[in-house]
């Protein structure tokens, strides 16, 4: 696989930076959700649900 990749004629430079780019994206993605906080996603998950509570950090 990796093979064809070297034998390209002038377009590896592209295909590969968009890999890498494609990848650092999706790693900081994965990062972000795996430390985001539980009572957050608890919150959102709940909000369609909600239509008149207060939530803590919301003004009315």
């Amino acid at each position: 696989m990796f093979n064809q990749i070297k034998d390209l004629a002038g377009g590896e430079l592209y295909l590969i930076s968009s890999l890498i780019m494609f990848m650092v994206f999706f790693i900081i993605v994965g990062i972000y959700l795996l430390k985001l906080n539980k009572k957050h996603i608890e919150v959102m998950s709940e909000l369609p649900i909600q239509e008149n509570q207060s939530i803590g950090y919301e003004e009315d």
